[in-house]
């Protein structure tokens, strides 16, 4: 999907054409299907256009913001945060279970009952 300038005004009709300008690098010469880059929607730090967009692109998007950005703008667009996909369990660092100067050679092996 894409941002265009007409969505953004129907969604904001308030928007100002000078920052329509700035979002689409400057160019005048605008019309209802001109591509916003998400870059420059997310560079503009409006939170309200940020939801808008959030909820229509989703990760592709939210992914270009801060990470203190991130959480709060898809906590307000419905969005599962991202920070709590990644801490899902997976993957998780081991440094707090063996500690960094020890070898694997010196790590005691559990004891093996033999079949008698």
């Amino acid at each position: 999907m894409t941002i265009t300038v007409g969505d953004i005004y129907t969604a904001f009709p308030g928007f100002r054409p000078e920052d329509m300008i700035k979002l689409c690098n400057g160019n005048e010469n605008l019309n209802g299907r001109t591509v916003v880059p998400l870059a420059n929607i997310a560079a503009y730090g409006d939170i309200n256009l940020s939801v808008f967009v959030a909820g229509r692109e989703g990760k592709s998007y939210t992914n270009l913001l801060a990470t203190n950005e991130r959480a709060a703008v898809n906590k307000a667009a419905g969005l599962k945060n991202y920070e709590e996909q990644k801490n899902n369990g997976q993957g998780v660092n081991n440094q707090q279970t063996i500690a960094m100067d020890t070898s694997i050679w010196n790590i005691k092996q559990p004891e093996r009952e033999e079949a008698v």
